[in-house]
């Protein structure tokens, strides 16, 4: 039940996409089941594709085709800024074109916030397996390790309750919003190229309107697949981006000090993953250095040159 003073929800999807029309047509059909009804929904094409074009028109969607591909936290701008122009719209679910949302999904995350008085709301992330894909990091340090142990969508509800939590960040495939939090113009960073946008935003509204989870609202993550030798380039490539927003995110953001004790586990993930190797070794430290000590998310010309030189070594590229 909402409270009597608080109006009836008015929410406006906004996703980024790239050359994912069929995953992109899914998510059309989760919103379009949504319990709560969707008002509006804006698609940002980083590929300015015709197909998704298309693709949006027949569903009803706005189509944003964007000059340049800056990543998702450009995209996502892009698609806020244009929902927020309907006066009505009172939340904002951010999405990326590869989750799931079951019909429940937006109802669930809607009541947290109702129960919370957060800006955000964010549910758990499930691949394929329903195994638990990403989770909020809990303000409560005791629930850090509780949802840590806890694998399936029954495990995390009896774990955790059906009460929301505080959360310090969050991954951003999913997340409601209030429309307040972008009321002065905040947005998303558009220098990290991907991974880390989202944790850095989540961070800033969590700090400033709060921000909470829920283990009632579960969301599927079902990214499409990918040839082996393309899987394995493209993962590489994400994963030092995300060393490299990280890096910077622990030592340059008045939010994020704590992910400092963080670092070396990722960068030992990154090791194992990728093969400890002078060359992953080098561009595990570069992505480090580049985000420490240099102060540049992944998005800089840094990034786009360590990205670069392991496509080349994983390729054989001499032209990468």
């Amino acid at each position: 039940m909402r409270p009597t003073s608080q109006p009836e929800p008015r929410v406006a999807a906004v996703v980024a996409t790239f050359l994912r029309d069929r995953e992109l047509d899914r998510l059309f059909g989760c919103l379009a089941a949504s319990e709560v009804p969707v008002a509006s929904v804006c698609v940002a094409d980083n590929a300015s594709s015709e197909s998704t074009r298309q693709l949006c028109t027949s569903r009803g969607a706005r189509w944003l085709p964007q000059t340049t591909n800056r990543g998702p936290g450009a995209a996502w701008n892009a698609a806020l800024s244009s929902a927020l122009e309907d006066p009505e719209i009172t939340h904002l679910l951010v999405l990326d074109d590869d989750v799931t949302p079951p019909p429940q999904t937006l109802g669930r995350l809607i009541e947290a916030l109702d129960v919370s008085r957060a800006g955000a709301a964010a549910p758990l992330l499930f691949d394929a397996g329903n195994e638990l894909w990403a989770f909020p990091e809990p303000q409560e340090k005791s629930l850090r390790a509780a949802i840590r142990r806890v694998h399936t969508p029954e495990e995390c509800l009896s774990a955790l309750g059906v009460d929301p939590h505080p959360f310090c960040w969050a991954t951003g495939a999913c997340m409601l919003y209030r429309r307040e939090v972008f009321a002065h113009g905040e947005r998303f960073r558009d220098d990290f190229w991907m991974l880390g946008e989202d944790l850095e935003f989540s961070m800033r509204a969590a700090s400033v309107r709060g921000g909470v989870f829920t283990a009632r609202a579960t969301v599927p993550h079902l990214p499409p697949p990918q040839d082996p030798r393309s899987a394995a380039t493209g993962h590489r490539e994400k994963f030092l981006a995300l060393l490299q927003n990280l890096s910077f995110l622990a030592f340059h953001s008045p939010h994020s000090a704590h992910l400092r004790t963080y670092l070396p586990g990722n960068f030992r993930r990154y090791l194992r993953t990728e093969g400890f190797t002078p060359g992953t070794v080098w561009d595990g430290w570069r992505a480090f250095w580049h985000g420490a000590v240099a102060r540049e998310p992944a998005g800089a010309a840094s990034g786009v040159q360590i990205r670069a030189c392991a496509r080349q070594r994983m390729t054989g590229d001499k032209n990468s």
